[in-house]
């Protein structure tokens, strides 16, 4: 289960990556369209709204290349005693795959969350073994298994 979810969080990952690129082409092509009319300061501000958006994609496009590079560094096959990076931890309130802060998932009709180590049940999960109890939001969570 575990290389099945790691290949959806790939597959998430590629259509974002592939979305924000679509939007930079986007907003170059309408940038580039942009005839300068008399109003010059109205043409000005345009571009720098059309550039300003232009930097936000391109600072999203990074971080998911990022995040698929990381995704790309783990080994699902590879199960480990205590929780770590790279880690599906099986509990009584949830489904975790640590390693990239994609959030829900649904896959054969189950919910996942992939979550990164620095998100708060991420720290809190560190480190812990099958049995082990953990306290988040004031409630007990269980760790029924890690695969």
């Amino acid at each position: 289960m575990k290389k099945e979810l790691h290949q959806a969080c790939l597959a998430e990952l590629q259509t974002r990556i592939d979305r924000i690129r679509l939007a930079v082409e986007e907003i170059q092509a309408a940038a580039n369209e942009e005839t300068k009319s008399s109003a010059g300061d109205k043409f000005e501000t345009g571009r720098a709204m059309m550039q300003q958006e232009k930097d936000k994609m391109a600072h999203q496009l990074a971080i998911n290349v990022s995040w698929k590079n990381q995704l790309n560094l783990l080994n699902p096959a590879e199960t480990k005693e205590v929780v770590a990076i790279g880690s599906l931890v099986i509990t009584k309130e949830g489904k975790y795959y640590l390693s990239i802060p994609l959030g829900k998932l649904k896959l054969a009709g189950q919910t996942y969350f992939a979550i990164s180590l620095a998100s708060p049940i991420g720290k809190a999960l560190l480190n812990k073994k099958a049995g082990d109890e953990i306290v988040f939001q004031q409630r007990k969570i269980s760790i029924l298994r890690i695969l």
